[in-house]
């Protein structure tokens, strides 16, 4: 896991870089040339957001001793990343210092009041940009807890499964043992019986022997 962080920071290192050098650029041109690098710089900060993001989640699965570290790189990590991009706002809304075109200085009256519009629109977009993306993180979230509640929902019904086949055995072995029970009270009741029987064929056979002991005595 430290690693892959430590993997995940040298590609933000690299990232950082490449903005720092392109955002640089964007003040010495003009035209297509400049809309293209404003384009490619606004490409890399979507990288690192990206990157950012995927560090977050890494960082929530470390264990706490290295948790309290990664979480405040990560902090300083976003604060540039928040200074690379007003970086780059003022990079997009600055004119050139060594090239002016025929149109830039007969525009040059009516340019302060376009900056300070463009400047406007430039933050109305970042500014919905990034709630663009609070919206697709809460999504993400969103999406990550309504997993986590059918794995939950899914080992209840797994659990509740279990344990009605369990009290289902248990009713089963009730009932075979009331049935047991009922077998040995009737086997009991049937040796009692005979005993019963047997002791009243003994004093039957007892009486019998005494009467015919009296009468063969008196014949004699």
């Amino acid at each position: 896991m430290a690693s892959l962080m430590e993997s995940y920071e040298q590609q933000y290192s690299n990232l950082t870089a490449e903005i720092v050098s392109h955002t640089g650029k964007i003040p010495n041109l003009s035209g297509s040339d400049k809309s293209t690098e404003v384009s490619h710089v606004e490409r890399l900060l979507d990288e690192t957001h990206e990157l950012l993001e995927q560090m977050e989640l890494e960082v929530r699965g470390l264990p706490p001793a290295d948790r309290q570290k990664y979480q405040t790189r990560l902090k300083s990590y976003q604060a540039e990343l928040a200074t690379l991009e007003k970086e780059l706002k003022k990079a997009r809304i600055a004119f050139s210092d060594t090239v002016h075109s025929r149109e830039e200085l007969l525009g040059m009256e009516e340019g302060h009041q376009s900056e300070d519009q463009r400047a406007r629109l430039l933050d109305n977009s970042e500014r919905l940009e990034r709630v663009g993306k609070k919206i697709d993180h809460g999504y993400r979230t969103c999406i990550e807890t309504e997993q986590i509640g059918e794995e939950i929902l899914g080992n209840l019904h797994s659990q509740r499964e279990t344990i009605q086949r369990s009290r289902n055995r248990l009713r089963d072995t009730n009932e075979a043992l009331g049935q047991s029970s009922r077998v040995l009270s009737g086997m009991m009741r049937r040796m009692i019986q005979n005993r019963i029987f047997l002791v009243a064929l003994s004093v039957a056979l007892v009486i019998i022997i005494g009467v015919a002991l009296y009468f063969a005595t008196r014949r004699t």
